[in-house]
């Protein structure tokens, strides 16, 4: 199926099922297939969007009678030389057979009403180091986008599922709608919600994606097809390395403040103070002469960068300089 395009979709029979709601299997199992290939979601959108025109502009009784031509031909008892080929071939004339009577179907539709299948289009929105932005979604859903952080989203939500694409940080206010599951992507992990309101972190550097739950609840689940379920005030911390996640509570301030201007260490490395005074401000901030044991804990609030440098510098004990969006810190002599 990795190589599907929308009308190969559009003829398997178990997606018509998802799609119509009709079977309960097989919607479970499209949408954790749609969860797993978030690359494939333009021509799942596509393939609806076929299923949706056909539906809507031909009689019930017609297309109904091209999925009834299908159950037929497989139900027809045939007395097999080798089973097994009887049945890869069935299967195989079974899909050709619903496709040519969709696209007969299609070219009865475009006869009567010349109705063009609309195409997702995609939105993408970067922030470089410094900067942060507020975007709001087709259904109302807000999303503040942290620094040095990418997200793709759909212009309109024409799809059963609101997908979200994402690399970096993001805060998100989910406007609740129970018919359409609110999924953003990061990797191979997938949240999932209704209406609530999160964080997430999964800044590729960094090897691990955290899902913060402020409001509601989520549900997040892997390509090993393992769910974890969190409430408010958990966190979650995926080891994209291994695929191995903890649940752990959190502080608010310290994984979300950074949407009001607060920068929060708490016992953090070097690495961790560096990555994120390089997003927030966009200096690079180098070390010259590292030690094993480098912690920092402080609280910043909208203060310039030269300010958070010479704060750190004190508890430290370091010495600084500044050149060309560079923060050289070295320890004092």
């Amino acid at each position: 199926m990795e190589q599907y395009q929308a009308e190969d979709f559009a003829a398997e029979e178990s997606f018509i099922a998802y799609h119509f709601k009709s079977d309960p299997e097989a919607v479970a199992f499209w949408e954790h297939w749609i969860r797993t290939h978030p690359e494939k979601l333009d021509e799942i959108v596509a393939a609806e969007n076929l299923l949706d025109l056909l539906a809507l502009r031909l009689p019930n009784q017609e297309f109904e009678q091209e999925k009834e031509r299908l159950r037929q031909y497989i139900d027809t008892p045939v007395t097999p030389l080798v089973p097994q080929f009887r049945r890869t071939l069935g299967l195989l004339a079974a899909s050709v057979l619903l496709v040519l009577g969709l696209l007969a179907a299609l070219l009865l539709t475009k006869r009567r009403a010349s109705v063009p299948i609309p195409k997702t289009e995609w939105v993408q929105h970067s922030n470089p180091n410094g900067r942060k932005t507020r975007l709001t979604l087709s259904d109302g859903s807000t999303v503040i986008l942290n620094a040095a952080s990418t997200i793709h989203y759909p212009k309109r939500f024409d799809s059963d599922i609101r997908h979200i694409k994402l690399e970096g940080e993001a805060f998100f206010s989910v406007a609740h709608d129970s018919t359409k599951p609110f999924l953003v992507q990061t990797g191979d992990l997938a949240t999932k919600v209704l209406g609530t309101a999160f964080n997430v972190s999964a800044y590729p550097r960094s090897g691990q994606i955290t899902v913060s739950l402020h409001q509601g609840k989520v549900q997040l689940e892997n390509a090993r097809h393992q769910q974890l379920v969190l409430s408010p005030g958990q966190q979650a911390v995926y080891q994209t390395s291994t695929q191995h996640w903890s649940r752990t509570s959190f502080d608010s301030l310290a994984v979300s403040g950074w949407k009001e201007g607060y920068l929060v260490f708490r016992n953090a490395d070097f690495k961790t103070v560096a990555q994120a005074i390089e997003r927030m401000y966009g200096y690079e901030v180098i070390l010259t002469n590292p030690t094993p044991t480098w912690h920092y804990t402080g609280r910043f609030h909208r203060e310039d960068v030269r300010q958070v440098i010479e704060h750190i510098s004190f508890s430290k004990h370091l010495t600084y300089t500044i050149h060309h969006r560079k923060i050289y810190l070295s320890t004092e002599k």
